[in-house]
């Protein structure tokens, strides 16, 4: 039996049957007795083979070309590999063949264009490559083409017009390019096309008007161009309209108000110019409204307040003015609110916490002024707040506390003022809290042990005085710790060498005494080290230099005293060192000097009691781009082998004790160097004339 003998083929194709899916067949068995087999009662002809979700691999066989009354092949979800057989396109009577979700390869067989009768062609979800076959276009009786999640080139076919049947194309994440042919405005029956996450461009052509039962239309991720045409307006049984991340350019279409029944509506990063119409305010049913990265000006309008259902608003990094309308605390289902990278002003309106689903309120970098409302404490399921860049002032509201679910709490860089309000510090999931550069006071309480969660804690550039609690190392999580640029007294809490996550410490500008602990070999992981002009003391200890990722290291403005320590060879990664302004002595260690050859940015020594020569090894420096030794003791020629800096863009060596004359091979290396210091030495000699080679000086 042909029947028989060709599904026996197809299974000794199969590899790896892990769930039995074939176990049924056998030579016992009749075919219309096989699992997923169905036939024609009346004729015992095979016309289905259903095989979805077996987690069969294997190759698909040719030999089911033979069985000639096939009308659906539905092998979704397995683990098919290889390449599909063109002899599938010899089934006259195929209506469906669902292959998706598969790890088939290699081309579409242009054969597939002689199933006259096919209905639903779905390929997706493989690895399938080269160009959609124009034979597609045969298939006239086609309704469904799934082609998405492939690795598909070329063009959309140019008779894909032909296929005016189709109410479902899905051809998104794929590598397609060039325009929408101009056949393509036939298919005025489509419901659902995504396009979506390919390469095609040009214009979308006013037609699509013309595609009154289209619901949805997804077009993000490519490179369309022009104005999105006011037609749209037209298809008003669109749920989903989402064209997002391309070049459109022009105004949003006021007509797009007109669909009602549109849920969500996705214009962002795109190249658009106009004010948001207020008309969108019609679309009722919208539960996402997507209009960020544009070029939109003007206010926000208060109609959209009338959007009841809306739980996203996202409207960030566009050009608008004005204030937040009262009416947008109106959207008591908002979850999600962006406005952040504008130029918006005025207050945050007081009733904000009638917003009680809202997680994330993200309107950092913006003119918002005053003080936070109060009532935001009411906005419970709140996760993300991020406020930064803002001239908010006044206290931070009693009541923060109750924000049980926040992760995320950034105000930096306001006039926020007062104390931090000691129930933040119940906020017990809090992973970044960012208070930094505004103008908060006293002392840091205790309960900031409290917060174990926190990888990021940023403080500085606020008036906070007192000792550093020792509660501090309660952080165990913490990645990034910046107390910088505060009033903050005494030692360095010994507790803080616990913290072995560390990857930033900031106590810059403060006024921290003391030597620095021996216990500093603990932070493993440090790479930015600041202790910056506060008042330490002692020597610089060996233990620094176990830590080896460490990349910036500021200790200068201190009264740190004794010799670079040999030790610090270990510091590979350093790209900034600078220990000026203290008073450390001895020489300049040259094997210090070579094991930083990595040095990209800034060496600075200057300001200190050094002696002795400038080590050869500096020539090694080739990627630094300054270098500051100046107001030391350090005696002796300047090497030649500072020729090797060719990064230089700035050399101070002034107000040392060298001599001898300019060697002048090395002025034609250092071609970026924009300053030059050597004043205030003992050198001799005439000038190097080659200096004057030095265009940038």
């Amino acid at each position: 039996d042909v029947q028989f003998e060709a599904l026996m083929a197809f299974k000794s194709a199969i590899s790896d049957d892990p769930l039995g899916a074939l176990s049924t067949w056998t030579a016992a068995a009749h075919p219309c007795n096989f699992s997923g087999v169905s036939c024609d009662p009346s004729t015992d002809e095979v016309v289905s083979i259903t095989l979805t979700e077996a987690q069969l691999a294997g190759t698909i066989s040719p030999f089911l070309a033979n069985i000639s009354g096939l009308q659906v092949v539905d092998f979704t979800s397995n683990r098919f590999s290889g390449r599909l057989p063109p002899q599938l396109g010899f089934l006259p009577q195929l209506e469906g063949l669902a292959l998706s979700d598969n790890l088939l390869s290699g081309p579409i067989p242009r054969e597939l264009g002689d199933l006259e009768n096919l209905q639903i062609l779905d390929l997706a979800d493989n690895s399938f490559n080269g160009s959609i076959p124009d034979s597609i276009c045969n298939c006239t009786q086609l309704s469904a083409l799934g082609l998405a999640s492939n690795n598909l080139t070329g063009t959309i076919p140019f008779c894909i017009g032909e296929l005016i049947d189709l109410e479902t194309f899905l051809a998104f994440s794929n590598e397609l390019a060039g325009p929408l042919p101009p056949s393509f405005t036939k298919l005025v029956n489509l419901k659902t096309l995504d396009l979506s996450a390919n390469q095609l461009s040009g214009t979308l052509p006013p037609e699509i008007g013309n595609f009154s039962h289209l619901e949805i239309l997804q077009l993000f991720g490519n490179q369309f161009v022009g104005k999105i045409p006011s037609e749209l307006g037209q298809c008003t049984n669109l749920t989903m309209l989402n064209i997002y991340g391309n070049r459109f350019t022009g105004s949003i279409p006021p007509q797009l108000g007109d669909l009602v029944n549109l849920e969500s509506l996705r214009l962002y990063d795109n190249n658009l110019s106009s004010t948001i119409p207020a008309s969108l305010s019609r679309c009722r049913s919208l539960v996402s409204l997507g209009l960020s990265m544009n070029e939109l000006t003007g206010s926000i309008p208060s109609e959209l307040g009338a959007l009841s259902s809306l739980q996203v608003l996202t409207l960030h990094s566009n050009r608008l003015t004005g204030s937040i309308p009262s009416s947008l605390m109106n959207l008591t289902n908002l979850v999600y609110l962006s406005l952040s990278y504008n130029s918006l002003t005025g207050p945050i309106p007081s009733n904000i916490g009638s917003l009680s689903k809202l997680q994330s309120l993200v309107i950092h970098n913006n003119s918002f002024v005053g003080p936070i409302p109060s009532s935001i404490t009411n906005c419970s399921h709140l996760t993300n707040a991020s406020m930064a860049f803002n001239q908010f002032s006044g206290p931070l509201p009693i009541g923060l506390g109750k924000l049980q679910n926040l992760t995320f709490f950034s105000i930096s860089d306001g006039q926020v003022s007062g104390k931090i309000p000691e129930d933040l510090f119940n906020c017990k999931k809090l992973a970044t809290l960012n208070l930094a550069d505004n103008n908060f006071t006293g002392p840091l309480s205790p309960s900031i042990g409290k917060l174990t969660s926190l990888r990021i804690l940023q403080l500085q550039g606020n008036s906070l005085y007192g000792a550093i609690p020792q509660e501090i190392g309660n952080l165990s999580m913490l990645l990034t710790l910046e107390f910088g640029g505060n009033k903050f007294l005494g030692q360095i809490p010994s507790t803080i060498w616990k913290l072995s996550s560390l990857q930033l410490l900031n106590l810059g500008q403060n006024s921290l005494e003391g030597p620095i602990s021996d216990q500093i070999s603990e932070l493993k992981q440090l790479t930015i080290l600041n202790l910056r002009l506060n008042r330490f003391v002692g020597p610089i200890p060996d233990a620094i230099s176990n830590l080896q990722f460490l990349s910036f290291m500021d200790l200068h403005g201190n009264k740190f005293n004794g010799s670079i320590p040999r030790s610090m060879r270990n510091l590979k990664q350093l790209l900034t060192l600078d220990l000026s302004y203290n008073s450390l002595s001895g020489s300049i260690p040259g094997d210090v000097i070579s094991s930083m050859r990595g040095m990209q940015i800034f060496l600075n020594l200057s300001n200190n009691l050094l002696a002795g020569s400038i080590p050869e090894e500096i020539g090694s420096l080739d990627m630094v781009q300054a270098i500051d030794l100046s107001n030391n003791g350090l005696s002796g020629s300047i090497p030649s082998t500072l020729k090797g800096c060719k990064n230089l863009y700035s050399l101070d060596l002034s107000a040392n004790k060298l001599s001898g004359a300019l060697p002048t091979s090395i002025f034609p290396q250092l071609d970026l160097l924009t300053s030059l210091n050597l004043s205030y030495n003992k050198l001799n000699g005439e000038i190097p004339s080659n200096i004057a080679e030095l265009k940038h000086l």
